[in-house]
């Protein structure tokens, strides 16, 4: 592990990847979508210059070659190698063949990370997979996925991570709160604050712009949690009483430390 290196899987406009370049850190960012990785190094060239940026533009899969990406063109963020997510809500995409390499492939090439930040709509999984184990003197001290499965916390656990948190990704990065999801003026105000987070992007600085991952996993706020507490929570959220999400206007990631 590199202490100074962070990988930054689903660079998107690079709103994360500038907040880890402040704090100092190495920065090697993956972004499938070649628009956005082109403006990326316009935009940062000079961190690229000066050593401490690689900007991949390359997918992740589970095995080297080439897949179809789709480029939703109402909301980048939606752009992803599953069709189905890339085309959402039957918005306009555009596909692009790209070329994809294996995390594990990553790690051998630049380095393992301090910190593995991912972010790749429904694929994060294929990262989480090829992490090593925390017992690897080669571990990664901090990673952080979308919430979006279970199974992504049930792989941490199996890697060796102990201490999780549930980090929400639309409310200022706080831990996750069931009195306040339960509160059904809750989605209104997200829906408010989101609005003006939006129209201030390009007039008001903003640390963590909206749709950004927010602070490393050991700034971010509240206590760590232990494996089953993580899930009871996870579940309490997405399987309420009538057995769906209590609000479907939060979302959340996984932190995950040892």
């Amino acid at each position: 592990m590199e202490k100074r290196l962070v990988f930054d899987i689903g660079m998107h406009i690079g709103q994360d990847s500038k907040y880890y370049l402040e704090e100092g850190f190495r920065v090697v960012a993956v972004e499938a979508n070649p628009f956005l990785a082109e403006a990326n190094a316009v935009k940062f060239k000079k961190y690229i210059d000066d050593g401490s940026l690689t900007i991949l533009n390359v997918g992740i899969s589970d095995k080297e070659g080439i897949l179809p990406f789709y480029i939703n063109k109402k909301t980048s963020e939606w752009s992803s190698f599953d069709l189905e997510l890339g085309r959402r809500n039957n918005t306009p995409y555009e596909v692009k063949n790209i070329s994809c390499v294996t995390t594990a492939s990553l790690f051998e090439k630049y380095g393992t990370p301090y910190y593995l930040k991912v972010d790749i709509e429904g694929l994060d999984y294929l990262c989480i997979n090829d992490l090593p184990l925390t017992s690897n003197p080669k571990n990664v001290k901090y990673a952080s996925c979308e919430a979006t499965d279970i199974s992504l916390l049930d792989t941490l656990y199996q890697k060796g991570y102990t201490k999780f948190k549930l980090i929400h990704q639309g409310f200022n990065f706080t831990p996750i709160n069931l009195n306040l999801e339960k509160n059904p003026l809750f989605p209104i105000f997200l829906n408010v604050y989101t609005g003006l987070r939006l129209k201030l992007r390009g007039i008001l600085p903003q640390r963590f712009q909206y749709s950004s991952s927010g602070p490393i996993p050991e700034h971010t706020k509240g206590g760590w949690m232990g494996y089953e507490q993580t899930k009871e929570l996870y579940n309490a959220f997405y399987h309420g009483p009538t057995g769906k999400a209590l609000n479907n206007k939060s979302w959340f990631d996984f932190q995950a430390t040892f």
